[in-house]
């Protein structure tokens, strides 16, 4: 959409929402303008692809303009030598990928299992998180420039003072650092980020096992020491419940209504050679310390859990398709496959298909996109302190829970570091049933109470209950009130962000 194109939609503002699409900052101010001079309110989306977050939708339903910066620049700049990457909005994962690719870039993409038209920039600003080496998105950030409300241009003090590169290799700047201000919030529009990419490893080693729940507690005290000693040598590990392989690996949510009674799970268990938990991480780095730390886990967990598998990348079986069959059931070898891809930092659509997993729609008419697919799904994403006592009653909440509202407890945790795991939970439904919709948001907002009660809470919350959030806090005492009211007077950019 060119300049006059943009004109002419503010100009013809319906009462309905309004979808403009900037190509670069010029455009960008001039909707900030409009807005402060009509007193109308935007709210910016770099794709609109965050599913389960509230994709596109605003944070207030009077919100007349929906600016999705997709058409914005996407790669910027490349130091191939640093592995810095600059880049606009309209980056997504599978761009960033063709990319390096074709350019042979020997660089990972920080993968999500939002699959390859999710945006960098996008799941950055959210604090996304994923699994490869740099498991905290944010982490790699280094620097931004944005437009403010006011329609003047934010940037660090090295920038300012013409260092546009010293600022792309050193974060903190020097003076007061405001970048961190625009991460889930609103307070500007961000149109360039700097992040740094790590390099792909020559092979990777895939470990999976799989754990009873009497067994967890052992594990995670071990895996939390290995994580502790290797830091970044190791992937974010998962830990994943029956229910959740099931929906990976069966259509079970559409012969089981509601909640799926254990004496059900048990048999399903048996069926798809399943244990209470599975396990899967990857060792990164040179051979030698792939072999030392391999030996350190197998030393760890000796005596706990079983079906231990150590897979490497060139592993003979896996990249030969004929030989691989022979002794790999063909489902469970596509499914490495595709878990390699992903530890490469090759976005991948597989991990989609459990939003799919109470849906009949053939493969092959996918969109793998849940708002065209008319799929409904809210993510709970709390983090918690790598405490197994909070992990124990946290996992037991969940089950009671998730029962009384008749619905499946798909339970991932994500171990990211020593201190923290991230669990990821979906709640599936159907929005054209009221009484559906209406279950699935009191569900969240009783998930919401329970996380509080044990001392936990979610990292990011969908766009429809961050009212929730913020009615919890002395709104006019905090610090983003003060910051909102100073850069934002007319409350013109995503009013109720996070915010009131």
């Amino acid at each position: 959409m060119n300049k006059v194109t943009i004109k002419r939609c503010l100009d013809n503002l319906s009462s309905s929402k309004n979808i403009v699409y900037p190509v670069n900052v010029s455009e960008i101010k001039e909707v900030v303008e409009y807005c402060n001079l009509n007193t109308y309110s935007f709210y910016p989306v770099s794709s609109g692809n965050n599913w389960g977050y509230g994709s596109s939708f605003p944070s207030d339903e009077k919100t007349q303009i929906v600016m999705n910066l997709s058409k914005m620049p996407d790669v910027i700049k490349f130091d191939a030598d640093e592995g810095l990457l600059t880049f606009g909005p309209g980056l997504t994962q599978g761009k960033l990928y063709d990319f390096l690719h074709t350019n042979s870039y020997a660089y990972m993409v920080p993968v999500t299992g939002a699959g390859p038209e999710a945006n960098i920039m996008g799941n950055a600003l959210e604090r996304g998180f994923g699994i490869t080496p740099i498991h905290d998105h944010v982490e790699s950030v280094h620097s931004l420039k944005v437009v403010l409300p006011d329609g003047s241009i934010y940037e660090s003090t090295f920038s300012q003072l013409g260092l546009s590169n010293l600022d792309k290799h050193h974060k903190w700047g020097v003076g007061a650092n405001f970048d961190y201000i625009f991460f889930q919030s609103n307070f500007g529009v961000v149109y360039e980020m700097t992040i740094k990419l790590e390099r792909t490893p020559d092979k990777i080693m895939m470990f999976t096992l799989s754990v009873s729940e009497d067994a967890r507690a052992a594990c995670l005290l071990q895996l939390k020491e290995i994580k502790e000693t290797y830091k970044n040598f190791i992937s974010g590990i998962n830990l994943m419940n029956t229910r959740r392989m099931l929906a990976m690996k069966s259509n079970y949510l559409l012969e089981e209504q509601g909640y799926c009674p254990e004496d059900r799970i048990k048999v399903l268990k048996k069926t798809h050679k399943l244990e209470d938990w599975t396990i899967i991480g990857a060792i990164y780095g040179p051979k030698g310390i792939r072999s030392t730390i391999k030996k350190e886990i197998k030393k760890a967990l000796k005596g706990i859990g079983t079906k231990k598998r150590f897979i490497s990348s060139n592993n003979i079986i896996l990249n030969n398709s004929k030989l691989g069959k022979l002794f790999i059931d063909s489902e469970d070898l596509k499914k490495i496959n595709e878990a390699f891809s992903i530890l490469k930092g090759k976005p991948s659509r597989y991990p989609l298909n459990l939003i799919y997993s109470r849906s009949n729609i053939p493969d092959e008419n996918k969109k793998h996109n849940p708002l065209k697919d008319n799929i409904a799904i809210i993510w709970f994403a709390p983090v918690i302190p790598y405490k197994v006592s909070i992990i124990k009653t946290y996992v037991e909440g969940i089950y009671n829970i998730f029962k009384e509202f008749d619905m499946e407890p798909m339970i991932t945790l994500t171990i990211q570091n020593e201190n923290v795991i991230a669990s990821t939970i979906p709640i599936l439904f159907e929005k054209t049933e009221p009484k559906e919709v209406d279950n699935a948001h009191t569900l969240y907002r009783t998930l919401l109470d329970f996380c509080l009660q044990i001392g936990i809470y979610p990292y990011r919350i969908p766009t429809v209950f961050q009212n929730e959030y913020v009615d919890k806090l002395n709104w006019e005492d905090t610090i983003t009130y003060k910051l909102k009211a100073k850069l934002d007077p007319n409350n013109i950019l995503a009013p109720n962000r996070y915010s009131k």
